[in-house]
């Protein structure tokens, strides 16, 4: 008797990285070869594309896999530090838990003073960060007085740690670490202490003359040039280097058969391979203008597994085998993309207080192009073409936008060309559900540079205002 799908959890885990205990599938060459030369070369910068999926590789495949070979692997540690963490931190190392948002707000008055930053001025941001995320993997009842973490070095906790685990083999992992440099972006003081503070301990030995940590460091590879100023404060200056690439079509379709086999269901090499086509296509402008479609050679993690969640929860619960007609059907990837990017959007207009309108007229008039290709944004101070910097970061966050630095300039562009087709008949519904006549004509006019032929007068436009 067939068990029904019904009874299992979707093994495609949508836009959210992978979790410890999950498998990850497509990616065991590249986590034996990072494994393998972290424990060789002790210090290894892992750099990718955003959305590559690093986080899920370290969570999910590297973690378990140096942990099987005898290594202790602390919690991974973030250099950034939350302003409402911070606060709560520091008033507890006095006492003051806050009771109440109004309680918090006044501590926020209080670090805010001059006399609470004359206090604080010795500790430095980012390695605090470090140290309180490093005490997340303590138990309460053996973690350090806040007081006594503040003034302690990045060199004098991790050798305390190293005491109390008792372990010979340390690997501390610093996640997202691009946010050295994107935190206080003009800190450079603060930074430069961070990375001296850094070097000494990685430079710590045991009795032995032995390294005492492995380190691991990922961030997004358009930030990696911007780590120069600081590198000659670090044992081999970052020269070991890993990078993660997008999925190629093998990795793709392990990606998705396996995690559908695990539980019984078999997704046909002939599915997979139309999943796998229609994912890779991309948009080629040619000479004469004009934009064809061809297939590329790699696919996104976040676009794979968003598709793959969608598919697998439309799907009938005695379904056995994944076919061709299911991918017609009820796999499409337009409207799984389509619907993604509606929730993102709804989110992140929500989140950040501005109009679903704005958003989508953001990525219609601007991310996408007259000739139907990806268009590119200049980064402004606070706003880039209209939309506020924090809506597109949020976007960036959902993988939506993608931030390329190009010759001392940050530019926004579309994460693929594959998402230009879902966004553009999601926006069409929604702007037809949601707006009046009036101002969808108005929307288009602009979009043609305001012609005077588009102008409605009279009875057109009486009946557009009706």
């Amino acid at each position: 008797m067939a068990v029904s799908i019904e009874s299992h959890t979707n093994p495609y885990v949508g836009p959210r990285s992978f979790q410890r205990g999950e498998l990850l599938y497509g990616r065991d060459t590249e986590v034996s070869s990072l494994v393998g030369l972290l424990i060789a070369e002790r210090i290894v910068l892992l750099h990718s594309p955003s959305g590559a999926g690093k986080t899920s590789l370290i969570q999910a495949a590297l973690v378990p896999e140096l942990e099987e070979r005898g290594f202790h692997v602390l919690p991974p540690v973030r250099v950034s530090l939350d302003v409402t963490d911070e606060v709560a931190s520091i008033s507890m190392e006095h006492g003051m838990t806050p009771t109440s948002e109004a309680h918090l707000d006044g501590l926020l008055s209080d670090i805010a003073s001059k006399t609470a930053r004359r206090r604080y001025q010795q500790t430095n941001r980012y390695v605090f960060s470090v140290l309180l995320s490093l005490e997340e993997g303590v138990p309460p009842e053996d973690q350090m007085p806040l007081a006594d973490l503040a003034r302690m070095s990045l060199a004098e906790y991790l050798n305390r740690r190293y005491e109390m685990i008792d372990e010979d083999d340390l690997v501390i992992i610093f996640d997202q670490f691009e946010e050295i440099l994107t935190v206080d972006p003009n800190n450079q003081a603060e930074k430069n202490e961070f990375f001296i503070q850094l070097g000494a301990a990685l430079r710590s030995e045991r009795r032995n003359c032995q390294p005492t940590f492995w380190a691991l460091f990922s961030m997004r590879e358009d930030f990696v040039g911007s780590l120069e100023p600081y590198m000659r404060h670090v044992p081999t200056r970052f020269k070991n280097v890993f990078r993660l690439g997008l999925l190629s079509t093998g990795m793709a379709r392990a990606a998705i058969q396996k995690p559908a086999l695990d539980l019984g269901v078999e997704f046909t090499d002939k599915a997979a391979q139309r999943l796998i086509n229609d994912l890779r296509r991309v948009r080629v402008q040619l000479t004469d203008g004009t934009t064809i479609e061809q297939p590329g050679q790699h696919i996104e993690p976040v676009q794979l597994q968003v598709v793959c969640y969608g598919l697998w929860e439309a799907l009938d619960p005695e379904t056995r085998e994944i076919g061709e007609e299911h991918i017609q059907t009820i796999g499409s990837v337009n409207q799984a993309l389509a619907d993604y990017y509606a929730e993102q959007v709804a989110e992140a207009a929500l989140i950040c207080e501005v109009s679903e309108k704005l958003i989508r007229e953001w990525f219609e008039q601007r991310l996408i192009t007259g000739q139907e290709i990806r268009g590119q944004v200049l980064k402004g101070a606070n706003h880039s073409e209209g939309l506020p910097n924090v809506v597109i970061q949020s976007l960036i966050d959902a993988h939506l936008v993608r931030a390329e630095k190009r010759r001392g300039a940050t530019w926004y562009e579309l994460t693929h060309d594959r998402m230009i087709e879902p966004i553009q008949l999601n926006n069409a519904t929604w702007f037809e559900e949601h707006l009046s006549t009036l101002q969808r004509h108005a929307a288009l006019w602009d979009v043609q540079h305001r012609p005077e032929g588009l102008l409605l007068r009279g009875e057109a436009l009486r009946e557009a205002e009706a």
